[in-house]
């Protein structure tokens, strides 16, 4: 019931918020008895009521046909939470499914059933199908709130290209290949850029993250942090940077680490952050699918996690792990199909990049610093590509191979 009543919530934001045309789709496949809070259901009355009278739909047009201080009070509140309605047939989807599964729970004969089935008939969306010259010309117009953040590594960058906001992009790889290594480097990397970051890890405390982020930038021997034994003038390292480097850098972490995709959505939501980081897809608590498999649970997970980062207009940089079938084939180079619960997750993906120490398995050939960043998939350049790096366990840093 209270997700429902958050989902009827972001289609009434969208409503008193959203351009003249997606207030007209919104109310021709929603109605007032869809909405199970009297308040919600009242705003959609009166916002259908002016639409149907010719007359503007916004907060102020709104409000002045109410009469309940506390109902005025939300509405006003209402509006301070709009982002973007770029998501709205999630949310349309799930009022509608809880409007039906009422109904045909309160079905009894078969005149109540053709009721229905006319009532879903009633509400199908067709006003996204659109002549293909819609705004066409748009096209031209360089979009200014559209940020184009690189990673800072121009070998990666070279062969990647940009990641933009609604990207989903996953970063594999097998068990103490280097994942969160090189998400910490990538991260410093684009906050050094300028660009926010927020960060939610739910395998490291803060206190884990920061050290390694630490080291990654100066070199220090990272194990040294666990044991107390830094030199002395790794120790003046450690603390000038704290001093003087660390304040600048536009990094937030999370410090909740049983969390939901939509407790992640509405944080981010808030947020004035470019780009999230997430470590690891696996561990995020996958809210009501206590009853589904593993592969279920993934594939539900990656869904809502695509259509967050559409919803907030920013990048979603996400960690997974890799299935054990690798190990019993010769080449253990990582493919889209060693992905965990791979199917969904290998769909919904704009992006699936993998890391990997190819001298973990053939020493006599590499080197223990050499680390493979494989573009698996991607959208919007070509797949299956190499990019090679140097990767330092002690340090915790990655740096550039080809432009050293």
């Amino acid at each position: 019931m209270r997700l429902l009543n958050e989902y009827e919530q972001e289609l009434i934001i969208m409503l008193l918020a959203s351009e003249r045309d997606m207030q007209k789709t919104l109310l021709s496949v929603l109605s007032q008895k869809m909405f199970l809070n009297r308040t919600f259901a009242k705003v959609f009355e009166i916002c259908e009521h002016l639409m149907n009278s010719n007359k503007e739909v916004n907060v102020f047009t709104v409000t002045d046909l109410m009469k309940n201080p506390k109902e005025i009070e939300t509405v006003l509140f209402l509006q301070s939470n709009y982002i973007t309605n770029v998501n709205y047939k999630f949310y349309v989807n799930k009022v509608h499914e809880a409007y039906f599964s009422r109904l045909i729970e309160n079905a009894r004969t078969p005149q109540d059933m053709n009721f229905i089935q006319k009532e879903m008939d009633n509400f199908i969306d067709t006003t996204q199908l659109l002549p293909v010259s819609y705004q066409a010309l748009d096209l031209l117009n360089k979009d200014e709130n559209q940020k184009i953040i690189k990673t800072g590594y121009p070998s990666i960058d070279e062969k990647l290209g940009c990641m933009q906001g609604g990207d989903f992009i996953i970063l594999a790889g097998a068990t103490s290949m280097g994942k969160t290594c090189m998400m910490l480097n990538l991260i410093a990397s684009i906050a050094n850029q300028g660009y926010k970051v927020d960060v939610f890890s739910l395998e490291m405390s803060m206190k884990q993250l920061q050290n390694r982020l630490i080291c990654s930038q100066t070199g220090v021997n990272a194990s040294r942090f666990r044991t107390q034994s830094f030199r002395s003038y790794e120790l003046d390292v450690y603390k000038r940077y704290i001093d003087e480097k660390l304040p600048l850098l536009p990094i937030k972490i999370c410090t909740e680490y049983n969390i939901t995709v939509q407790k992640i959505r509405d944080m981010v939501k808030k947020s004035d952050s470019d780009i999230v980081f997430i470590d690891y897809l696996g561990l995020i608590n996958g809210n009501g699918n206590g009853n589904k498999n593993s592969y279920e649970r993934i594939g539900d997970i990656s869904r809502e996690l695509k259509l967050a980062a559409m919803e907030v207009n920013k990048p979603f940089f996400v960690l997974h792990q890799l299935n054990r079938n690798y190990a019993d084939r010769q080449d253990k180079t990582p493919k889209l199909s060693d992905l965990r619960d791979s199917g969904k997750i290998e769909q919904d993906a704009d992006m699936v990049c993998f890391v990997h120490r190819p001298y973990y398995y053939e020493p006599d050939r590499y080197k223990i610093w050499d680390l493979q960043f494989l573009i698996g998939k991607s959208r919007h350049t070509d797949s299956n590509q190499r990019i090679d790096l140097l990767y330092d366990a002690t340090a915790q840093t990655v740096k550039e191979k080809k432009y050293l």
